[in-house]
């Protein structure tokens, strides 16, 4: 693998930031803050950021495979990611987030199911 330049990982930076936190489409946003990936990096970001009491910005303390993990995670969001975090944000204030955890909830067993009858399919099981 061939060395990284300052200059790579500052375009990084730059594309990651134009495509979640400028981004004109605030469910663009939700929708990579809700992603499990990268809540655990961005907050391990966060961490590294307190620790050098907060100079720069999280960012500044992303290795570039960090960075690129970020990008793909944000360059995936599809529109049907955004629209369901649309949906999920409007369940959670018309309803509360119990209504929100029991929807959550019928997904995970209804993707279960669907995975054991996927096993089945193919011989899997």
């Amino acid at each position: 693998m061939g060395k990284s330049t300052n200059a790579t990982i500052e375009s990084k930076k730059k594309r990651l930031m134009e495509l979640v936190d400028l981004s004109a489409e605030p469910w663009r946003k939700a929708a990579f803050y809700s992603n499990d990936e990268a809540i655990l990096l961005v907050t391990e970001l966060y961490q590294r950021w307190e620790t050098q009491k907060r100079r720069g910005n999280p960012l500044d303390y992303a290795s570039e495979e960090e960075l690129d993990r970020l990008l793909l995670i944000a360059e995936k969001i599809e529109p049907g990611d955004i629209q369901d975090q649309q949906a999920r944000m409007l369940i959670a204030a018309l309803y509360g987030e119990e209504a929100l955890e029991s929807i959550k909830h019928e997904e995970r067993k209804r993707s279960r199911k669907f995975t054991r009858i996927l096993k089945r399919m193919f011989f899997l099981e």
